[in-house]
């Protein structure tokens, strides 16, 4: 883990709680994560060790969080989020990685 002594203090507790034993402490930390408007280095390498979670959701969330901020690792985490299912057709992190992937395929809209 990279020296976290400059990140605010929620910021270095998320980042801890993305790597706790419990799945459901690391969803919710992925959650805030994505969210933040933090977009140091710390917080997008975070984001790219959630998506190695079996939990869809968490990798959704994550891939969502990486969208936002327009990392370079964004594809292959929507490659990584797989398929989703039905009930994901109005949900704002799919719309998300939908427009971030037709910015960087169209990049002139046309």
């Amino acid at each position: 883990m990279p020296d976290l002594a400059f990140l605010p203090e929620v910021v270095r507790a998320l980042l801890l709680l993305a790597e706790d034993a419990d799945p459901d402490l690391r969803g919710s930390a992925a959650v805030q994560l994505a969210a933040s408007s933090d977009r140091t280095p710390a917080v997008a390498d975070a984001l790219v060790a959630l998506l190695d979670e079996d939990n869809q959701l968490v990798c959704l969330e994550a891939a969502y969080g990486l969208a936002l901020r327009d990392d370079p690792r964004t594809a292959d985490a929507i490659e990584r989020v797989g398929p989703l299912g039905p009930g994901f057709e109005h949900d704002h992190r799919a719309s998300g990685l939908w427009w971030w992937e037709r910015r960087h395929t169209n990049p002139d809209g046309e």
